[in-house]
């Protein structure tokens, strides 16, 4: 190592000893407490704090906590409390053997003395695990510091024995984030203070010791566990803001507290706390603002919630599919907040799309049973139903079966599907017919990830399409909300629900079709021309051609029948795309409108 190098890692210490948030007085390594036990392993040692009441036929869950450059296992134990915060967990709290960790930048001095810091860590579990009743699959890791360095080193080169850990006041080293390759995914929680002056949040630029910014680790780290590729941002707190990513299973969230300086806890964000709710809490993606998953017998729910304060008769958003068959409340980042202006809003998403967990047995007439539940647990009684595309089959199923349950106050279809011979024929054609056939062999390709890059091919593609869809449109879309919903989609287990429900749309219709129309509460249907695009397309086929443009005529009859029969509004809109809660919210504020002004309130 280069002198300079020693006199940069020696400033760093010192400014780190002073920084910490620890005793004053230098814990003595002999005095252990009851339940704090000084272990000696192959010429290193630890600290192992067992949990209050502790008993050797119980399980408990494992974590192990680094020291910053300089310290000690029992400082770290007073700094961060884990022991006394939580009986959930066995504590283990290291030395290094070196002043410093071997983090993994090859530049100081642990790595110069060959400190083996990762063969110590895989011992030291290995130890515990054999002498106490570890939970498999719970062994976590936090680190400050240097310590914290250290504990992304684990991340990069051991992550198979965590199942996440977490980093305070640490950036990475530019020598980790280039040879970072994690052999599978391990969940990340980073704290740092946006003014620390020991390791900059920001980074810094140096030949031998540079650091990457804490946001660009995080970024690295999310992209290397094959996270979704957009990053949600929350603000949390006047000074704490969350960005956070995820890939379905784990996630990897930094935690920046403007103007903190270096250390382990801020005011308004107790570190020790936040990090074990964070290991309770890994498999669950952080949900964005308005939203809540609401738990039923059936499953969870994603409910999105806005204008709550707002009186009067729910408002309950639906979402359909578009041409590539994606279907979940994204469809709805426009619209939502526009009638959260005037109303008590919810969309509501169907088992298997956007945050509500998984179920095997997915279908637009089941969620009608599904709708009726979480309206329970919602308290709403009072509700207008607005059904996007084939959601109508949802809307119309619910107002069969719990019209006496629920005050249905009115149904506004947009593009609904239409429950007639010649456009049943051609819903219930290719692809549901293809789907229905060749589901038990597309599942498990689907789980294989043989369709992820078509996948997301689509999903850029009607990213893309969506953008210029709204432009030129006075439409102010919540793009954040959209990212966030859209890329789930990507996920396998929301793939293999997509085939599901396309393969048991063509029994969905066939009940639909079997209703009669409502006619005792107004049922408005907007009718876009979305399919003239297609017909003008098909010029060349004369036969496609005359059956789209029969769909199209045989739609807008049935939408105006409808409308007339319930006392509703026939809208008509021209050169219109499919999707009118994105392009055209607007038009749909005014059809919610003239039907609440039809509605009899107290």
């Amino acid at each position: 190592m280069k002198p300079h190098i020693k006199t940069i890692a020696a400033i760093i210490m010192l400014l780190t000893l002073q920084s910490c948030q620890s005793s004053d007085k230098k814990q003595d390594d002999t005095n252990a407490t009851d339940q704090t036990q000084l272990i000696q392993l192959g010429g290193r040692k630890y600290w192992l704090a067992l949990p209050d009441n502790y008993q050797p036929a119980n399980s408990y869950k494992l974590l192990l906590a680094f020291h910053h450059s300089g310290g000690r296992g029992k400082e770290m134990q007073s700094l961060s409390q884990f022991d006394k915060i939580s009986n959930d967990y066995i504590v283990a709290y290291p030395e290094s053997e070196q002043v410093e960790w071997n983090e993994g930048c090859e530049c100081n001095i642990a790595h110069r003395l060959g400190a083996d810091d990762l063969g110590f860590t895989s011992n030291m579990i290995a130890e515990i695990q054999q002498r106490h009743n570890v939970t498999p699959g719970e062994v976590y890791a936090a680190g400050y510091s240097q310590g914290g360095l250290f504990v992304q080193n684990l991340a990069c080169n051991l992550p198979h024995a965590f199942k996440a850990v977490a980093v305070v006041a640490a950036p990475m080293s530019i020598q980790l984030a280039s040879s970072c390759a994690p052999t599978q995914p391990v969940s990340m929680m980073m704290v740092h203070g946006t003014a620390d002056p020991v390791l900059p949040y920001n980074g810094m630029v140096h030949s031998n010791f540079g650091l990457i910014s804490s946001p660009d680790a995080i970024a690295l780290l999310a992209e290397k566990n094959s996270s979704l590729p957009y990053v949600l941002q929350k603000s949390l707190h006047a000074n704490v803001n969350l960005s956070s990513y995820h890939n379905g299973k784990q996630k990897f969230q930094l935690f920046s507290i403007k103007d903190g300086g270096h250390n382990w806890q801020f005011d308004g964000f107790d570190t020790s706390r936040k990090i074990l709710n964070f290991f309770a809490t890994v498999e669950q993606a952080e949900l964005p603002e308005h939203s809540q998953l609401v738990s039923t017998e059936q499953g969870q729910f994603h409910v999105r919630a806005m204008g709550l304060n707002n009186p009067g008769p729910a408002v309950v958003l639906l979402a359909g599919p578009n041409y590539n068959y994606h279907s979940d409340s994204a469809w709805f980042a426009a619209l939502q907040p526009l009638l959260a202006q005037q109303y008590r809003v919810y969309s509501i998403d169907r088992l298997g799309n956007a945050f509500s967990s998984i179920a095997d047995t997915l279908s637009y007439r089941r969620f009608a049973d599904d709708l009726a539940a979480v309206l329970q647990q919602l308290e709403e009684e009072q509700v207008t139903l607005v059904s996007f595309s084939s959601a109508g089959i949802s809307a119309r199923w619910f107002y069969q079966q719990y019209q006496q349950q629920f005050d249905i106050k009115a149904m506004l279809y947009i593009d609904p599907d239409i429950p007639l011979p010649h456009s049943l024929s051609l819903y219930q054609g290719y692809p549901a017919d293809w789907y229905l056939e060749n589901l038990p062999a597309l599942l498990p390709h689907l789980a294989a990830g043989n369709w992820t890059d078509r996948t997301k091919e689509k999903l850029e593609t009607e990213y893309s399409e969506i953008k210029q869809l709204v432009a030129g449109h006075d439409v102010q879309v919540d793009w954040t909300y959209f990212e966030q919903i859209m890329q789930l989609r990507l996920l396998i287990p929301q793939q293999q629900a997509r085939a599901r429900e396309i393969a048991a749309y063509i029994a969905d219709l066939d009940g639909y079709a079997a209703l009669p129309m409502v006619t005792s509460i107004p049922v408005s249907v907007i009718d876009s021309d979305f399919e003239q695009l297609q017909i003008e397309q098909a010029a060349n086929e004369p036969e496609l051609a005359a059956a789209l443009l029969q769909w199209q005529q045989e739609g807008s009859s049935w939408s105006a029948e409808q409308a007339s029969l319930s006392n509703g509004q026939y809208i008509a809109l021209a050169d219109s795309d499919h999707l009118v809660p994105l392009q055209q919210p607007q038009q749909i504020k005014s059809a919610l409108d003239w039907l609440f002004n039809q509605m009899q309130l107290p």
